[in-house]
């Protein structure tokens, strides 16, 4: 019997949803590289988690640092502990994780980062990379017509030719630069009382995936043309909300897309 192909798998998973009525379909596994990271109510959360989440063993004392992110998510879990809370310390340069031990005890793990972030930008880019055979061609050609629908043609130019497109919002006359495989970008021409400067300033960088992502990468688990619809949606629908749902990555941090 031959290997089956990430095709194979999509359309076989494919078939199952449709089979159960699972509207939001199966995420395709891609193996322990590529975590799948599903949204807190989506049904098959706990059973992914299981075999994929961040909520693994790093072996080792308290406080020991382990080589790389990689090494921290990476690893399969062999007693019953997980990530309680995580964070990024620019002073020191590391990842901390924090684990809690099944009697309630806790310990760090610090987990380096290279000193200009540029190698945590090459690796979400990698494994963006990976996450592309989760997704089906088909899936992203219609998605990309069905978002012509619902823009300008120099939106649609915009988006064409750069992958990316800015839009204003007649509620908050926030500007948002939505963008393919990177979080949507807010920007406002406001400024702190008593400056007058003629430019957009930054108000945070927004990033959603409404189904699930890939870990450690900008990829989510809808094709990427379709995330952008959901975002875009969202915000014309129900600005609070989506600034509500979203995470806000900081400027300087890698997963920004910056």
């Amino acid at each position: 019997m031959a290997d089956l192909t990430h095709e194979d798998i999509r359309r076989g998973l494919d078939r199952m949803s449709d089979f159960i009525g699972e509207w939001q379909g199966i995420p395709i596994p891609l193996g322990p590289e590529h975590p799948v990271i599903l949204h807190d109510r989506h049904p098959l959360r706990e059973f992914y988690r299981s075999e994929t989440e961040y909520e693994i063993v790093v072996g080792g004392p308290a406080d020991e640092p382990v080589a790389d992110l990689e090494e921290a998510i990476g690893r399969a879990a062999t007693r019953d502990e997980r990530i309680v809370n995580s964070w990024f310390c620019w002073k020191l340069n590391v990842d901390v994780l924090i684990y809690q031990r099944a009697d309630g005890r806790a310990f760090a793990v610090k987990v380096p980062r290279s000193p200009d972030r540029s190698m945590d930008r090459m690796d979400l880019w990698f494994r963006t990379l990976g996450a592309s055979d989760a997704w089906d061609l088909d899936a992203e050609y219609r998605a990309r017509e069905k978002l012509r629908g619902h823009l300008s043609e120099r939106q649609w130019r915009h988006y064409d030719l750069t992958g990316s497109f800015l839009e204003t919002s007649e509620r908050s006359r926030l500007t948002y630069m939505f963008r393919r495989l990177r979080p949507t970008i807010a920007l406002t021409p406001r400024w702190k009382e008593g400056q007058k400067v003629d430019s957009m300033r930054m108000m945070a960088v927004l990033c959603m995936h409404p189904i699930g992502y890939y870990g450690r990468s900008w990829g989510g688990c809808l094709v990427p043309s379709d995330d952008v619809i959901a975002h875009l949606l969202f915000m014309r629908s129900d600005e609070a909300g989506f600034w509500k749902v979203a995470n806000q990555h900081e400027a300087r941090a890698p997963e920004a897309g910056l």
